[in-house]
């Protein structure tokens, strides 16, 4: 899929850095402040019982599932985020791509704006976010509350998509996202495109809510990369 400048419907025009959540490749979660933070619970889902809990649950670290890292080559650059020397492409699996468009086309016909702030991320470019939310938090236990290690992050897969409002920059991966038009809309919506949150309010996995973060399981081949997550639901 290729996409003009004019045509780029989820391009955010932020300028300045202090509302860019990295000026990097790839954004990292923000560090939330005390007022916002979210509780979870490490009980896994009524779905399984104590012994497939357990059994899945030995896959994970800090409680994320490993993921393979999807060829970059097959990946497509469906939006550009931020400008000038900030700006980035970011790109997603094509299949995604094509849902994520006409979820966005949908959203924009009832005026709202959703914008794409991360999607492929590569096993290098994540093992730098997570170092760096290492420095932030003071340890490997505490970084994965908001973000994945290297080898575990659903960016890897391409199927998996940061999203932000872009009637409200300074709010782009931080939770205040909760509180926008965007977010209303695809707690409604996404779904019919075959998008879901991954992270909800006490999650099985014990990862920290992130409103902005959502999976795309609309395929047979994108819901089995996922199976084990989705299980614990």
């Amino acid at each position: 899929m290729q996409l003009s400048s004019q045509n780029l419907p989820v391009q955010s025009t932020t300028k300045s850095p202090s509302n860019l959540v990295s000026p990097q490749p790839n954004s990292s979660s923000p560090v939330p402040s005390a007022s916002v933070a979210p509780t979870n619970s490490t009980v896994g889902s009524a779905n399984l019982d104590l012994a497939q809990q357990g059994s899945v649950f030995s896959q994970t670290t800090y409680g994320h599932f490993p993921y393979k890292q999807a060829d970059p080559k097959r990946m497509i650059i469906v939006a550009s985020y931020a400008t000038e020397e900030y700006q980035r492409f970011e790109s997603v699996d094509p299949e995604a791509g094509k849902a994520l468009m006409k979820m966005i086309y949908a959203a924009r016909d009832e005026g709202v704006w959703i914008i794409l702030v991360s999607g492929f991320r590569t096993i290098k470019q994540q093992q730098k976010l997570f170092q760096e939310q290492i420095k932030r938090r003071g340890s490997p236990e505490a970084a994965a509350k908001v973000s994945a290690p290297s080898g575990y992050s659903e960016h890897h897969t391409g199927f998996a998509v940061d999203l932000a409002d872009g009637q409200f920059p300074k709010q782009d991966i931080t939770y205040q996202f909760e509180n926008t038009a965007a977010y209303r809309w695809l707690t409604r919506r996404a779904k019919e495109f075959g998008f879901e949150m991954s992270f909800s309010p006490n999650n099985a996995q014990g990862v920290s809510f992130e409103p902005w973060h959502w999976r795309y399981v609309g395929s047979p081949d994108s819901a089995a990369i996922f199976a084990n997550a989705r299980n614990l639901r």
